[in-house]
């Protein structure tokens, strides 16, 4: 049996996290709720709403990292070689996980994600003459994309298919120039989908005409 110091901080404890889970907008039903709609209960928008985009963000993706001749990159190879490289992001393989925006009272809103992601990518390496020196294919692996830390602090795991002198000057290329083009896209498509759902914007006061921007649809896919 606990004493009653003991008692007392488990229910400190446990009160602590209901609070903290209750303005996550997770893990508390009185707080997070399904959208209600015009009949329901949710009276001016008192208890979080959720809505299910994992797809927007899939999409969204597929339009960036889908195509056999969609090239993210093409620059000179680091270290002044004069060789130029290429690379492809041809097929999106993976994208699971979970992402939702949740909004309170028309004005409050996150947007919350958890998401793996596997891109695969083919890079090319040419001479001046424009003749292929050496040419590669791997994935970037990214296991875990989540709100929990920032934006851009991400793991990106950068595997090659074939690691010989044939492919080296091109894997090079696709880790040390290539990942953090790919970064950079990531993080441009959250940016774009947490400023659609209302994120960070300004909260018209009260009495405007002018409609809160949190109180405007789930962002849609292009």
């Amino acid at each position: 049996k606990y004493n009653g110091a003991q008692q007392a901080g488990f229910a400190l404890l446990s009160w602590l996290y209901r609070v903290k889970m209750a303005k996550m907008g997770e893990g508390d039903a009185r707080w997070k709720v399904q959208d209600l709609g015009d009949g329901g209960k949710n009276v001016n928008g008192w208890h979080w709403t959720e809505n299910d985009i994992l797809p927007v963000f899939k999409q969204r993706f597929e339009v960036q990292f889908n195509g056999d001749e969609n090239k993210v990159l093409e620059a000179e190879v680091a270290g002044g070689s004069g060789l130029k490289g290429e690379l492809i992001c041809y097929k999106l393989e993976t994208c699971t996980g979970e992402a939702h925006v949740n909004r309170r009272k028309g004005n409050k809103v996150m947007v919350i994600y958890e998401i793996e992601l596997k891109i695969k990518w083919k890079a090319t390496v040419r001479d001046a003459a424009g003749e292929e020196v050496s040419s590669s294919k791997g994935t970037y692996n990214i296991p875990c994309l989540d709100t929990v830390d920032e934006i851009d602090e991400f793991e990106v795991a950068v595997k090659f298919n074939k690691d010989n002198d044939a492919t080296t000057l091109a894997n090079a290329f696709g880790k040390k120039q290539g990942e953090p083009k790919v970064r950079a896209m990531i993080v441009e498509t959250i940016k774009a989908i947490q400023a659609e759902a209302g994120v960070g914007q300004k909260i018209p006061k009260e009495g405007s005409n002018t409609p809160s921007p949190a109180a405007a649809a789930a962002p849609s896919a292009p």
